[in-house]
């Protein structure tokens, strides 16, 4: 068994025992020796997609720049892409609907303020994974209605542009629509490390509520 298998035996020891979804899914490929990556970053998407506390202890843990217990599993989604198992999109518009703290907020509007150096853009770089759709009606599904009231956060709309620069190397997403464990989402995945150029942040109306929306380009990897 080589390093690769034993790390899969380890996400399946501490993610299987109190969900069957997750059990059925890694099962029968812990046993499966030097499985190829192309197979297994399939297998690592469909895990992350599956209702578990497995999506929330990575995103949690990279937020917290911990990261050495799930960087395996990040360079096989990487490796994934350059292996063209995982496909990804040519030129369209993607969207998604998520948290952000008012801190969180201001510190971003701030940074776009500043005086940008000549010729950059003003990036931001995520942590962690995050979702988009191809689907403008599905992103507004996940507008958190529980904040309405809350001081300290905020609803943020994201419009995300793509651009036609197909490069495998550099590309830090997959459509994962056809391995999802919920397809109908049509879900986009980022993965960590993934570089947006912000072009805009303005006050915005999300069923009914004054929130904010966030307009993106991205940009691939910057490293």
């Amino acid at each position: 068994m080589n390093n690769l298998d034993k790390y899969t035996e380890l996400l399946y020891n501490k993610y299987s025992n109190n969900n069957k979804t997750v059990k059925d899914l890694l099962e029968p490929i812990i046993n499966i020796k030097n499985i190829p990556i192309e197979l297994l970053s399939k297998y690592y998407i469909r895990l992350y997609t599956i209702e578990s506390s497995f999506y929330r202890d990575i995103n949690k843990e990279l937020r917290e720049n911990n990261i050495m217990y799930y960087l395996p599993y990040i360079k096989i989604l990487y490796e994934g892409i350059k292996l063209r198992a995982l496909k990804f999109l040519s030129y369209q518009f993607l969207y998604g609907c998520g948290v952000l703290s008012v801190k969180e907020l201001d510190k971003i509007l701030k940074y776009l303020k500043e005086e940008p150096k000549k010729g950059q853009p003003k990036i931001i770089i995520l942590k962690s994974f995050f979702s988009f759709t191809k689907d403008k009606s599905i992103a507004e599904l996940f507008f958190d209605k529980k904040i309405i009231k809350n001081s300290e956060l905020k609803n943020v709309f994201y419009t995300l542009e793509i651009n036609e620069n197909e490069n495998y190397d550099l590309t830090t997403y997959a459509d994962i629509d056809n391995i999802s464990y919920f397809p109908n989402e049509k879900e986009v995945l980022f993965f960590p490390f993934s570089s947006f150029e912000i072009k805009e942040i303005r006050k915005t109306i999300i069923n009914k509520e004054d929130n904010y929306e966030m307009k993106l380009i991205y940009l691939g990897r910057q490293f």
